[in-house]
């Protein structure tokens, strides 16, 4: 193992060095990429985060081609606008709530705009209030203890806003962005945020957020402030009172209740907040009232919240599990399932792909006597979409479950947690956290983009880690999930033909199932309760012949041919995230704008 750690490190050190052309040519050679990717397969190296001081370096890199694509493109169309904010006292800190002020202070000077503030503070603060609020002359401040027609003028309550909490420092490009964004046909929009601690300039720790993401939202709180508003008036209706998680229920009062379906992101960093997020354990009472009229709310041991979706029945389930050979596997696999999965309602089928070992032959007629085990035997070339669909025609349950054999269950609870996911109305695929024997991260969900086609966020990251901004704990929501344990609506699966057996016989198959369902107006999840051990690809072996290769090139050409434009932005990701590896690092950023 020692000498595949030496080759796997001097090749990393060596691509580094090399001009990006160079590197670009060397990976269309199949000998070399098999090469590569046997040695990083067995050196057991794995992916590792940027240290604080990288991050901090590439982050400060970020900020200055921010700062001066927004000075580009603001003097290309510049306007006027009226700027309103409202600041959210749910704690009255006087230092904090200059901090705020002060920052909008400078917004209005930079960018020439006026502002009017509305201070929402309980009754009790408001006279230390108006004392503060007179030192702000060139601000338009009004202090309410209630955000409706009886303290606001029905301008106000008509006007676009941007709402923030006390301590949140405003980007001075703040209001030219808001001015020059494409806001037209958005009701609501966020901001990515950073942190500035209080009394220091430094802006560090970026929270890059994917676009619209209602799950993430839902059980994560992700967006908590920096959100603008079309109306006041939609907020206030909506909102019950002031606390610190106003806006995450405003959000989650907007996909439960509304169904709304669009609230537009705008990737930049734009407020500063003044700490790491409050855990949303801290809001589970004020958010319960809301979230428990659709879903039971469990409080989970990290910091996010466990929604068990309601059963209102349970509908056969039909688990697909191909195979040749490989009986141990298989045996793992399957008594896994049938002595751990609390959810009872389920059928296995198990394909048979041209075993030849008698052991093996002889286990599956065996447990074909199962009174919840089916053998079918599919006596053709391998080609993993086309043995899923012959198998689903096969199926008789309403929900299908693409496993591969090389799955062990972990939670007793994992197809109970997948099935109340899959039988939402707006849910496609569902995908399951799976993990390999070594405790670190195989799947938890994919993003478009990485390697030039999909890959697996938080790869090689361990188990226990939170991920990403809680990624790794949080189910939410994905372009795309893995087929190595994936649940869908037989109608669904019946609506898109399928997975894709004419072009995609190996790689990518899941990855173009689920976009297709996507365009069914349908969002794929990762359900992070579901986990499961996957011993990756032990029975068919790692990409790592020549012949290999240059079909995943092939399959990988299909992929970007047919899913340009979702690879090119994944929605689920950050735009200024890394592509180069699973890790979620900030992406290296110019010093120069091309023009």
């Amino acid at each position: 193992m020692w000498f595949r750690k030496l080759v796997v490190i001097v090749a990393k050190s060596t691509m580094k060095c090399l001009p990006q052309t160079w590197v670009d040519t060397l990976k269309q050679s199949p000998y070399l990429l098999a090469m590569y990717s046997k040695n990083i397969h067995y050196s057991g190296l794995m992916y590792q985060l940027p240290t604080a001081s990288e991050t901090q370096t590439q982050y400060d890199k970020y900020l200055r081609f921010q700062h001066k694509k927004i000075q580009c493109e603001s003097k290309q169309s510049l306007k006027q606008c009226s700027f309103n904010v409202v600041i959210c006292i749910d704690a009255y800190d006087e230092a904090l709530l200059v901090r705020t002020l002060q920052s909008i202070r400078e917004s209005v000077r930079e960018s020439e705009n006026k502002a009017s503030v509305i201070l929402w503070a309980r009754d009790e603060c408001l006279p230390a209030l108006a004392e503060l609020a007179n030192q702000y002359d060139e601000l338009t401040i009004t202090l309410v203890s209630e955000l409706n027609k009886q303290c606001l003028q029905t301008e106000l309550l008509d006007s676009s806003c941007f709402v923030v909490f006390s301590g949140d420092v405003i980007s001075a490009q703040l209001p030219s962005v808001i001015a020059h964004f494409a806001l037209n046909d958005s009701t609501v929009a966020y901001v990515d945020t950073d942190i500035m601690l209080q009394g220091q300039t430094l802006r560090s720790t970026p929270d890059f957020k994917p676009d619209w993401n209602p799950d993430l939202q839902l059980t994560n709180g992700y967006i908590r402030t920096g959100v603008w508003l079309k109306s006041l008036r939609f907020f206030a209706d909506t909102s019950p009172h002031l606390s610190t998680f106003c806006i995450v229920r405003f959000l989650c009062y907007q996909y439960l209740v509304n169904r709304i379906v669009e609230v537009q992101h705008i990737p930049l960093t734009l407020v500063s907040r003044v700490a790491a997020e409050v855990d949303i354990h801290d809001g589970i009472d004020y958010l319960s009232d809301l979230i428990s009229q659709y879903t039971e709310v469990r409080k989970s041991q990290k910091a996010t919240l466990h929604l068990r979706w309601p059963l209102q029945k349970s509908p056969l389930v039909s688990l697909i599990i191909p195979t040749r050979n490989g009986k141990a596997l298989v045996e793992a696999c399957i008594e896994s399932i049938l002595n751990k999965t609390d959810y009872k309602n389920y059928e296995i089928l198990l394909v048979d792909n041209n075993s030849d070992d008698i052991e093996s032959l002889q286990y599956f007629d065996s447990l074909a006597l199962h009174p919840k085990v089916s053998l079918i035997r599919y006596p053709a070339v391998f080609n993993y979409s086309a043995i899923n669909n012959f198998a689903v025609k096969q199926a008789k349950g309403s929900i299908i479950g693409l496993v591969n054999n090389d799955i062990e269950v972990i939670s007793a609870s994992w197809l109970t947690d997948m099935v109340g996911q899959v039988l939402r109305d707006d849910i496609g695929c569902v995908g399951a956290k799976l993990i390999y024997a070594s405790g670190r991260i195989q799947h938890a969900g994919v993003i478009l983009g990485y390697g030039g086609g999909a890959g697996h966020a938080h790869k090689y990251f361990m188990d226990d880690h939170p991920g990403y901004n809680n990624r790794l704990i949080a189910s939410h929501n994905f372009s795309a999930v893995t087929a190595a344990c994936l649940l869908v609506n037989k109608s669904d699966f019946e609506a898109v033909g399928g997975l894709n057996e004419q072009n995609l016989a190996v790689a990518f198959n899941d990855v173009d199932f689920c976009l297709k369902i996507q365009n069914l107006g349908l969002r794929n999840l990762f359900c992070a309760e579901a986990v499961l051990y996957h011993h990756e690809s032990i029975s068919r072996g790692a990409e790592d012949t020549v012949e290999k290769q240059l079909r995943f090139k092939g399959e990988l050409e299909y992929l970007q041919a047919t899913w340009c434009e979702e690879i090119k932005s994944d929605p689920a990701y950050n735009r200024n995230l890394t592509l180069h590896s699973e890790n979620f690092a900030i992406k290296d950023y110019p010093t120069e704008i091309e023009k």
